[in-house]
């Protein structure tokens, strides 16, 4: 309640300043995932909600902004379990070649990483990173570095917080990638018996090629290569070097889509990733339509079907997103 109060007079004192040239941006997010999976590395769930946020700020001038507001998520069937917002306040800074953050930003469209590091109910359940995020974009591709501070340290809560990155390098048609994950889970400052820093993080590198502008559809990329974890619990266990093969195929035309991922390899153990990467032998289909003819709305129809030795899940997941924005200069 006391931040929700302290961010109303933030608000305030913003919306009484003159002279100013005043941003703001206002959305909804809506998601009904369903997860159909009987299999022994990940638990079946239907994810069914929506979100609300919006933000308001500064321009200072041409390459500076600040932006605090709300974003609160109401899960369907919760009604008397109160959800706390979650906080947006933030700086960004940014020209053709650099963009940096500092505070609590969206997630959305900003970092994006196989599955296999990250799993996609953040953008369901954690939809701000509160941290830093610094990328760096060009001709040749782009790169950027993150840190996402997920609990700070009390007597009873643990410190933990996720640092990752993400590079792309584009020559033509080819194309190499890699992305990065690191979790870093510490104890709380009184300390628990017999309990033990762990450190787990992963690692893909890939290259491939985009034959989008040589063929009649909208997207044809192809990428292969290595996808490498590391687990320790200090003083447990010794630190381990999982390492298998990822590959991925997305074709997109008009809107209609099939991304195709296949993992061969040791058993992969990331604490943020999709449970699936537990399989030694795992396979995913999305079959979509996709719509983004308008910039405010944007909509995903997606049927998934999960391949692990033995058994065949599915998922359904329908998402729509719509974000309205608009400045003006106050006097």
């Amino acid at each position: 309640m006391n931040r929700v109060i302290s961010l109303t007079f933030i608000l305030t004192f913003c919306l009484l300043t003159s002279g100013q040239h005043i941003e703001w941006n206002t959305g909804f997010h809506g998601f009904m995932d369903n997860r159909e999976y009987f299999n022994e590395f990940i638990e079946p769930q239907t994810i069914f909600g929506s979100r609300i946020f919006a933000d308001v700020g500064f321009a200072v001038n041409d390459y500076n902004r600040f932006r605090a507001g709300l974003n609160y998520l109401y899960e369907f069937g919760s009604k008397s379990d109160l959800i706390v917002p979650d906080i947006t306040m933030y700086y960004n800074g940014f020209n053709k070649y650099f963009d940096f953050y500092i505070g609590a930003f969206p997630r959305h469209g900003l970092i994006t990483h196989p599955f296999i590091l990250l799993t996609d109910t953040l953008e369901y359940y954690r939809p701000n990173v509160e941290g830093m995020f610094l990328g760096v974009k060009s001709d040749w591709g782009y790169h950027n570095i993150w840190i996402d501070w997920t609990s700070r340290q009390t007597n009873t809560k643990r410190e933990t917080f996720l640092i990752g990155g993400e590079g792309m390098l584009r020559k033509g048609i080819l194309l190499y990638q890699h992305n990065f994950i690191m979790y870093h889970f510490a104890g709380p400052a009184v300390p628990i018996p017999d309990d033990h820093i762990r450190d787990n993080g992963g690692l893909t590198v890939s290259m491939g090629v985009n034959l989008s502008s040589k063929i009649f559809l909208d997207s044809l990329i192809l990428k292969s290569g290595a996808a490498l974890s590391y687990d320790r619990i200090r003083h447990e266990y010794d630190i381990n070097f999982p390492l298998g093969w990822l590959s991925n195929l997305v074709v997109m035309h008009k809107g209609l889509g099939f991304n195709g991922v296949y993992y061969y390899g040791d058993r992969q153990i990331l604490l943020y990733g999709d449970g699936f990467y537990k399989s030694k032998n795992y396979g995913r289909i999305d079959l979509f339509y996709q719509g983004n003819k308008s910039t405010r709305i944007k909509g995903k129809l997606q049927f998934s079907f999960h391949f692990v030795p033995g058994n065949i899940d599915f998922s359904q997941s329908f998402v729509i997103y719509i974000s309205l924005s608009g400045s003006r200069t106050l006097k």
